[in-house]
């Protein structure tokens, strides 16, 4: 990681007679050995595979068994994660990292990651599905990968055996050529990987361009987009679609904030054919679009410009896949999983249960109904927000919008928060956002467990003994080191202030450029 001049060096430390302090180096390994901990806690408390993926050594199974044990390995390495990233945010506050450094400690954390099977999430083997039954030449908008059979299906949950995939054609296609080079379940999920890794990068090359032409800092749009360990872990970790989204999408952005609108549009639009929230960047080019006019009426040939590209680029491409837009009603598909984190799928459960008893009301009827309701709103807010994007500006207000879609939608996965995170990272100058993100980001991690083990007592026990063991660890490792009480020393981070990390700019303050 390259250091700047403000934050303190080992070789400066050892000729003023100090201990070294845990520095940029330091955070860097910690953070690759927080990955690698959480590698090996998967095998015990993640995604439990069968079939050619199974792990099964001797010692793995009895330890299993283990729920409260295997859960604290994961939490330990979470944690050992977590703090190297908000220590790394430190040092991004004090100017003391590059954008070229925190993409190489990015690649040092995902390591681990990218050769490991999934922890938290086992949807790239309904990935792998599709994409077999893609190329099969079979319609994933109207079978699910039991239609199929065959090895690729038999980590596929059972709740999405029989349900049509929801992702646009771009995404299966893709897919599809990651079965059709692989050919295994094994080597396959390492495809899949490699596809989000490319998405992944898409965004470090990205971001950074986002946030300089948003007026934030670079490094700190950097540290919290996408050194983010909810990156880490879903994204690359579990190679949810959602890279390959995200990568195209700010991409695009950055190319229609470059008056390269045309290009933009047309890879906007490719994210949107992976995963359909993509869809409200495109809304977002128009203002962009028609401040880049001269002339009368600007947002509307802003707007007519945008929906013949966006438009044209979605007919041809889906002309040459061959599959129709069937995947527009197979939106609903994910709502067949329940998650707690959605506010109107638990706000609808509890209406629902007391009407069932006052009126005999059905309570997935209600549901559904606040569901909609929610859904509604969401949009009255994005229209809202839309009109005023001026004020936070367009990047930011789309960050704001997609929090909202998600947050009123009928699921939330920790990994849907970032169609948030990025864009706002990138574009949000206000400290509040920002913390609000970086704190949201924290209680992500904590909060969801590994994909292998249910909520219970001996789940809770062993995530906070986990955690705990590292926190009191970093307590006393702060408390032994001679540099730790000095300002701007390298040493652990004390309680975590959100005021030190987030690393926006004020309206007044110019950024670095870098």
């Amino acid at each position: 990681m390259t250091v700047r001049s403000a934050a303190p060096t080992e070789s400066g430390d050892r000729q003023s007679g100090r201990a070294p302090a845990y520095g940029p180096v330091c955070c860097r390994l910690l953070g690759a050995a927080g990955s690698s901990v959480i590698v090996l806690g998967g095998l015990l408390a993640g995604v439990r595979p069968v079939g050619e993926v199974a792990i099964e050594l001797p010692i793995v199974p009895a330890l299993r068994n283990s729920t409260g044990l295997s859960v604290s390995v994961v939490y330990v390495g979470l944690t050992m994660l977590l703090l190297a990233w908000w220590r790394v945010g430190v040092l991004v506050r004090a100017d003391g990292v590059s954008v070229r450094g925190l993409a190489t400690t990015a690649a040092w954390w995902a390591l681990p990651f990218a050769i490991a099977l999934p922890v938290f999430s086992g949807d790239v083997h309904s990935y792998l599905a599709q994409g077999a039954m893609t190329s099969a030449g079979l319609d994933a908008y109207r079978v699910g990968p039991a239609a199929l059979g065959g090895p690729l299906t038999v980590n596929v949950p059972d709740i999405w055996q029989h349900t049509p995939a929801p992702y646009g054609p771009v995404f299966l296609h893709l897919a599809a050529v990651v079965t059709d080079v692989t050919g295994g379940v094994w080597v396959g999920v390492v495809g899949m990987r490699v596809l989000a890794l490319l998405g992944v990068g898409l965004l470090v090359w990205a971001v950074p361009r986002l946030a300089r032409a948003c007026g934030v800092r670079p490094a700190a749009a950097m540290w919290l987009g996408v050194l983010n360990p909810l990156v880490l872990l879903h994204l690359v970790g579990d190679a949810h679609n959602e890279a390959v989204m995200l990568g195209l999408m700010c991409v695009g952005l950055v190319l229609v904030l470059r008056r390269r609108p045309a290009l933009g549009v047309v890879l906007v639009t490719l994210a949107l054919l992976v995963k359909a929230p993509a869809a409200l960047a495109i809304a977002f080019v128009v203002p962009i679009w028609a401040r880049q006019l001269e002339g009368r009426r600007p947002w509307l040939r802003a707007a007519l410009w945008t929906a013949t590209v966006s438009g044209g680029t979605a007919g041809v491409v889906t002309a040459l896949t061959g599959t129709g837009f069937g995947w527009l009603r197979a939106l609903g598909t994910p709502t067949h999983a329940r998650t707690w984190m959605s506010i109107s799928t638990d706000l609808g459960w509890a209406v629902g249960t007391v009407l069932h008893h006052l009126k005999g009301l059905d309570v997935e009827q209600t549901r559904h109904v606040v569901w909609l309701v929610g859904l509604v709103a969401a949009a009255g807010a994005c229209l809202v927000l839309w009109r005023r994007s001026e004020r936070l500006g367009p990047i930011a207000t789309l960050g704001v919008c997609l929090g909202v879609v998600v947050l009123a939608g009928p699921v939330v996965h920790p990994w849907y928060l970032l169609w948030a995170l990025v864009p706002l990272a990138a574009g949000a100058r206000g400290t509040t956002i920002r913390r609000v993100a970086a704190a949201g980001s924290v209680a992500l991690v904590l909060l969801v467990l590994p994909g292998g083990v249910q909520p219970s007592l001996a789940a809770l026990a062993g995530a906070l003994v986990g955690t705990a063991t590292v926190l009191v660890a970093a307590a006393f490792t702060r408390r032994s080191s001679p540099g730790a009480a000095r300002a701007g020393s390298g040493a652990w981070p004390g309680p975590m202030r959100l005021t030190g990390v987030t690393g926006g700019v004020s309206p007044g303050q110019q950024p670095t450029r870098r």
